[in-house]
């Protein structure tokens, strides 16, 4: 791929790395206080026999491995024993941007998100009546100003599917149904990755531009993008884009790699996130109507789990996405017509009675702090990552061969794919499921060790974005500009620790002269140290050197192997533990439910504050602490929320 610190093609001028030297006083490095086997700034915490060297001293220093060369910090002063800032290191980079204080639900209606076959009135009054977000309308020809889409929060064009759209619906129709002639490679041929970035922006803004539906233009506020199997959440916030996110459910999947992506482009630029969940599997739909609106598609058995919906609203809740919506939900909430209590209400399906218990519970929950992710993943500009492709043989995932759809991966976009596949095992896109047919629901999340601890950001982010990281971990085929080059330096000389594969020695001059081969080496450079780790744009010795830093920041060991999410607030920290094994599910048949696929496991803090109490918030069940672990038995495909409030 091309070197990304040169100007992309004249006709996407906007998709240019910015350049952004600014310095910050935030010291990047420190570990949370109540870690327990954190180092504070400066600290020296290599594994056994690791040699440490100091850029320019030569001088080196061994320590056990998890052994902190300086006790814990304890935090004084204030009214809570934990703050945010113990763990947040820049709360405004890395807090939620909400429409208001929390998470706004959404249920669309109308011809293009509603019901066919109830009166739009009856559906938006059923909508407020069970308490299933906001009732939204999406009328058929167009909204004031052209914008295809009226909403109380201004979003006016919600551009959906657009990757998607791009690489695999051959060039005619992108997911609203509205054709769209000329995408895809089958009609245009890029010359590098840059040309093929500025060829999909030019299509975005030249075919969602003129029609009743969509009336994009860069620049333009109130304009949101929502992606699925294609992960550029980064571009559309490049573009201008002030709300971006990911499509969970029908065939994505990759819900925690999208997450990841979400909550990194939110932070790195700013801005709002979304989810829509889609219940659309296989070419089926599940729907319980009297009348099924998707004739063919639809049935009772059709679409996704329930459990799958549950926890894709769980993971997408506790990572602060600001507004989230069920697709066709103002369908699949409602038995129909028929069925109307004595209030004049529509009952609710199950597909209802689920959204009512997950809104519910935001409802109950609004303040769930900030998502923790302790490491940035940092890639490549113009790493292009994709399921899907329109060339000849139409599957990127295939054989993991395509960036942008299109161009053979270099070692450096392997390396991509690799690491995800290394944070989330087995977990769909990064899989390889592609080979043979479409995903089992199995893959579209998974248990992990590395929980969701990671956000994505693009070389680019700025000296302020990338301090807001403790550790940051470089990733693709990354070619730095002198002055990210000097950004990541600056990084580390403040106190941040820089996971650094040899492959990109060639940029870090000092670096490059303290390794002394082999597959690790620490080399501290001011406050803060950089890991370098080899082979080239291998992942293969990586894996430990995660699992040492999530061990420094992470203030909680697992005993068994599930997805897990970390909340701060002042005075708490909240903890989802999500079991994604034990389901599994055929296109057209229901679910089938392991039991045996309980995971019964302690949760332990590690850290140095008492324990006043611990809260099971989703289910509310009676917790079983004993000491600083908490025992609980999390039953296949389901999840628990703990609060643990201090002292």
């Amino acid at each position: 791929m091309t070197a990304c610190g040169d100007k992309p093609a004249e006709s996407a001028p906007v998709s240019t790395p910015t350049a952004d030297n600014s310095a910050t006083t935030t010291a990047a490095g420190v570990s949370p206080s109540q870690a327990g086997s954190s180092a504070v700034a400066g600290t020296d915490t290599t594994a056994a026999g690791q040699t440490s060297t100091a850029v320019g001293s030569g001088t080196t220093a061994k320590t056990t491995a998890g052994e902190a060369t300086t006790k814990p910090q304890t935090q004084t002063g204030g009214n809570y024993n934990l703050k945010k800032s113990d763990f947040i290191l820049n709360e405004s980079v890395l807090a939620p941007r909400y429409y208001g204080d929390t998470t706004v639900f959404y249920t669309g209606y109308g011809v293009l998100g509603g019901s066919d076959n109830t009166p739009a009135e009856l559906t938006e009054k059923s909508i407020e009546a069970h308490g299933l977000g906001e009732a939204w309308f999406h009328p058929l020809d167009g909204c004031e100003d052209g914008y295809g889409y009226n909403t109380p929060l201004g979003y006016k064009c919600n551009v959906g599917e657009w990757g998607y759209s791009f690489l695999n619906i051959s060039g005619n129709y992108p997911g609203d149904g509205k054709e769209k002639q000329g995408a895809g490679w089958q009609v245009y041929t890029p010359k590098n990755d840059k040309d093929a970035l500025a060829i999909i922006r030019n299509w975005l803004f030249g075919k969602y531009s003129n029609d009743a539906h969509h009336h994009i233009e860069y620049g333009k506020e109130g304009q949101m993008a929502i992606n699925g199997h294609a992960h550029w959440q980064h571009y559309a916030a490049e573009w201008g884009f002030d709300c971006v996110g990911a499509e969970l459910g029908e065939n994505v999947a990759s819900h925690q790699a999208h997450m990841a992506f979400t909550r990194g482009a939110a932070r790195q630029y700013g801005i709002k996130t979304a989810v829509s969940t889609s219940n659309w599997y296989k070419s089926t739909i599940g729907t319980e109507e009297s009348t099924d609106s998707w004739p063919g598609f639809g049935s009772k058995d059709g679409g996704h789990s329930l459990s799958l919906h549950r926890r894709a609203f769980i993971l997408s809740y506790m990572s602060n996405i600001s507004m989230y919506g069920f697709e066709a939900s103002s369908r699949l909430s409602f038995l129909g017509p028929e069925y109307v209590d004595e209030n004049g209400i529509l009952e609710l399906s199950s597909y209802g009675k689920m959204a009512k218990e997950l809104v519910g519970f935001a409802t109950a929950n609004p303040d769930i702090g900030i998502s923790y992710a302790p490491i940035g993943i940092v890639m490549d500009f113009y790493h292009g990552l994709a399921a899907y492709s329109t060339l000849p043989g139409g599957v990127s995932g295939k054989s993991h061969n395509k960036a942008f759809g299109y161009f053979p991966n270099t070692p450096g976009d392997k390396m991509n794919w690799d690491l995800f596949e290394l944070y989330y095992p087995g977990g769909g896109l990064f899989g390889g499921y592609m080979a043979p047919g479409m995903p089992g629901e199995e893959v579209y999340q998974v248990n992990t060790s590395y929980g969701d601890t990671c956000d994505v950001l693009l070389q680019n982010a700025s000296q302020t974005v990338l301090n807001s990281y403790p550790v940051l971990l470089l990733c693709g085929d990354i070619k730095f500009t002198s002055a990210e080059v000097k950004r990541y330096q600056t990084y580390v000389e403040q106190g941040g620790t820089l996971l650094c594969n040899t492959a990109y020695l060639k940029y870090f001059e000092s670096y490059k002269a303290a390794y002394k081969g082999g597959t690790r080496q620490d080399i501290r450079d001011g406050k803060g140290t950089v890991i370098v780790y080899g082979p080239d744009y291998s992942v293969v010795n990586l894996g430990p050197i995660l699992q040492e830093q999530l061990k420094q920041y992470i203030p909680f060991t697992f005993s068994k192997t599930v997805e897990y999410l970390v909340n701060v607030k002042d005075g708490s920290l909240i903890v989802t533990v999500i079991n994604n094994d034990g389901v599994t599910k055929e296109a057209t048949k229901p679910p089938v439910v392991d039991a045996t696929k309980a995971v019964t496991l302690d949760i332990t803090y590690t850290g140095d504050l008492k324990i006043k109490r611990v809260k099971e918030l989703y289910y509310g069940e009676a917790v079983n602490l004993s000491g600083n672990t908490v025992k609980t038995t999390v039953p296949a495909g389901d999840y628990r929320v703990f609060e643990y409030v201090f002292d």
